[in-house]
């Protein structure tokens, strides 16, 4: 597994910049990517950082995955360019058309581009130049591939921009929505979008697809001396919907809350039936893995131990004290002690389900022997 992103902070944040005639900065503070008007780009701040990992090993391990790196590629256009900020045709195309072969993917499959678009009058007219030679030289079809950049909504984040893009397509293919490329009213006559196969998005789209293939895109990030860096993207396979409480991989589930106040223990009883009630996708045990390792512990404590969803929310529901237990915790020092009634209610196989279906008792069984053989 490994991380990567890129950081861009600009000091002080609120600061504006000084406007030149010719730059590549904005003389109206906006980014109009592909549009008649664009005059420059707009600088910003953000962080950007994806877990990356073999896909292989996430379904494994049933990783949470939001989208799938089919291929990348990165060059750069050395001498083949007019000067040393100015970008090329050729070298973006190689990078788009090496991606595509390296995903295996066809152009007429990728429905999204997310482009560079720093909405500088010569940049956009190459870019949508250069993805055109690649997708023509496979493909006739006109306008079926959306356009956008992200710059438009939070300016150009520098080392940072590459990674809010790639972020930006991700989370369009898991809420299957192409989001709006905003400040663009008239295309820029430099670029032949009826003659192409692209259009830019202006406003939320359902992302369709046809049924047997994935929704797949393409991501641009351009660097002024000439480096070019291009991934195709697809979505996330199909979750495998763990509804049943054998799926879940045990029986049974415990769900923790805690909170600082009664009121707030209730506040967080409600807020989880009415998460349960509108996500009956979820898998419980996913949810009481998070209840108990991914929240802070508080004093005031309500646990549950349920078998599905449906079995949680009527008992929190209900307030169903044979089941739902409710307490004050104070912290201190406690000793663990392994306790035995001795009242005859022990039977054959008693805790054969718990080791069984709990693997850390299996784990530990030799401790279990080793402390009974001490009676």
């Amino acid at each position: 597994m490994a991380m990567a992103g890129g950081v861009s902070i600009r000091l002080p944040l609120k600061g504006g910049y000084l406007y030149s005639e010719g730059g590549i900065h904005s003389p109206d503070g906006h980014c109009r990517a592909f549009d008649a008007n664009a005059k420059g780009t707009v600088s910003g701040s953000g962080v950007g950082i994806v877990v990356l990992k073999r896909l292989e090993d996430a379904l494994n391990d049933n990783d949470t995955i939001d989208a799938i790196i089919k291929g990348s590629a990165i060059n750069n256009d050395g001498t083949v360019k007019v000067s040393y900020s100015a970008p090329s045709i050729e070298g973006q195309a190689k990078a788009n058309a090496s991606a595509q072969i390296m995903a295996e993917v066809e152009p007429e499959n990728i429905t999204y581009i997310e482009a560079h678009g720093t909405g500088t009058p010569l940049g956009e007219p190459i870019e949508v130049a250069a993805l055109t030679q690649v997708f023509a030289a496979k493909t006739e079809d006109k306008n079926f591939c959306a356009l956008g950049a992200v710059k438009t909504n939070i300016g150009h984040l520098d080392a940072a921009a590459g990674v809010a893009g790639l972020i930006k397509t991700i989370l369009a293919l898991k809420h299957q929505l192409i989001p709006p490329s905003l400040n663009f009213e008239q295309p820029n006559p430099q670029i032949d979008f009826e003659n192409s196969p692209f259009y830019v998005n202006t406003k939320p789209s359902v992302w369709s697809k046809d049924n047997n293939t994935p929704r797949c895109s393409g991501v641009s990030s351009f660097g002024m001396g000439g480096t070019n860096a291009h991934v195709i993207v697809e979505e996330a396979p199909p979750l495998q919907v763990n509804k049943g409480a054998g799926e879940q991989g045990r029986k049974y589930n415990l769900l923790v809350l805690s909170a600082k106040t009664e009121s707030a223990i209730e506040t967080a009883t409600n807020n989880l039936v009415e998460y349960l009630k509108q996500h009956p996708e979820i898998n419980l045990a996913d949810v009481a893995y998070t209840l108990q390792v991914g929240r802070r512990p508080f004093n005031y404590r309500r646990i549950l131990v349920c078998e599905n969803d449906r079995d949680a929310i009527e008992a929190f529901s209900n307030k169903d004290t044979s089941r739902v237990t409710t307490g004050f915790y104070s912290v201190r020092d406690r000793e663990i002690v392994f306790m035995f009634p001795g009242q005859g209610t022990q039977y054959a196989d008693m805790g054969k389900e718990l080791y069984q279906s709990e693997p850390v008792l299996k784990t530990r069984s030799i401790a279990v022997r080793n402390c009974s053989n001490l009676y």
